[in-house]
């Protein structure tokens, strides 16, 4: 299972749609390593999860709080659920290899949350800033 970047999923703010691309990448990278049952690259994937998903959601939350983004408080409650997702796998796969199992559910979360998340949540980001811009 793939995710493909199409306009669908641009918010039009450069640097968010630039991040989205690398994590859909990389989530990408680990879907096909769910298919291999790639032990170490799955690991590998979920690490740099971790630290991106951080990374990325202080800029969008940045962007929010900087341009009074109404659903700010909502928002960061969705990215505070998802890097516990995360975070909760790298416990896991720290302690044993994922099952098959558990990472085809990964991988469908993943997918289902990204696209449902920067489709509606961050393109509500997108209208508040350029609204902000032509205001």
């Amino acid at each position: 299972m793939r995710v493909e970047w199409d306009e669908s999923l641009s918010v039009g703010i450069g640097i968010i749609d630039d991040q989205h691309r690398k994590l859909i990448e990389r989530v990408n990278a680990f879907s096909e390593a769910t298919e291999r049952m790639d032990s170490r690259e799955i690991e590998n994937t979920i690490n740099y999860l971790t630290g991106y998903v951080i990374q990325h959601f202080g800029a969008e939350e940045l962007i929010m709080i900087r341009n009074g983004h109404p659903a700010f408080k909502e928002h960061r409650d969705e990215h505070s659920w998802f890097v516990k997702q995360v975070y909760d796998v790298g416990r896991v796969i720290a302690a044993r290899p994922m099952t098959r199992a558990e990472a085809t559910a990964l991988r469908d979360m993943l997918v289902r949350w990204i696209f449902r998340h920067i489709r509606v949540t961050d393109r509500a980001i997108g209208d508040t800033v350029n609204q902000e811009a032509f205001a």
